[in-house]
């Protein structure tokens, strides 16, 4: 007779348990403003296939998340605005719109598993605010696609400055400095596919 009494109080009271715990779970903050990098025009034609990797980069650049540092050098996460998807993605996408062509001459994602003449991989080393300024460092390398071999190789460093000290303002910098980084890339590849010799 217990047993069941047991497990009636219990079947009544898991309900309540498991509420309460929901309710002690803190709720992940919606973001006033979410940014993107791209869209990008094609601003850089290519006489070779090209291979575009999502770029490698620390977990706190490469996430959702935008970061500044502060005046001790401590990096923060700024609250309240966040990107549209995660930054390196957005980079390699962004890269994939600035490069144009046709025939030969294309850029495709890794994820397509298509085999193209060239591979790019690249890391980005730094992609945070410092105050007003906005700041994209990255490396980029050219890859034979069959050999592996590396073609060239460049570092890329760009900056913006925000209109003034709102979250609004620093974000959109980022969001320019982070277009010119992959501007910059899309001329060093369009620049090393060429010089290389398209076959």
């Amino acid at each position: 007779m217990t047993r069941p009494l047991l497990r009636a109080a219990l079947g009544a009271g898991l309900p309540l348990l498991l509420a309460a715990c929901v309710n002690v779970i803190p709720q992940p903050e919606t973001p006033e403003a979410l940014y993107r990098i791209g869209p990008m025009e094609p601003a850089h034609r290519l006489s070779a296939s090209v291979v575009v990797r999502e770029p490698e980069a620390s977990r706190l650049f490469s996430g959702r998340a935008i970061a500044a540092e502060d005046a001790t050098g401590a990096l923060r996460i700024i609250r309240g605005i966040q990107w549209s998807d995660s930054a390196t993605h957005m980079m390699q996408t962004a890269l994939l719109d600035s490069l144009g062509g046709e025939g030969q001459g294309v850029a495709v994602g890794s994820s397509s598993g298509a085999p193209a003449r060239f591979e790019l991989v690249w890391r980005i080393s730094d992609f945070t605010l410092s105050g007003t300024t906005a700041l994209c460092r990255l490396e980029a390398t050219l890859l034979d696609g069959r050999r592996r071999t590396v073609i060239s190789q460049t570092n890329v460093a760009t900056s913006a400055i925000a209109l003034d000290n709102t979250n609004a303002a620093r974000a959109k910098a980022l969001t320019d400095a982070g277009r010119a980084c992959v501007s910059d890339v899309a001329a060093f590849v369009a620049s090393s596919t060429e010089d290389s010799g398209a076959e």
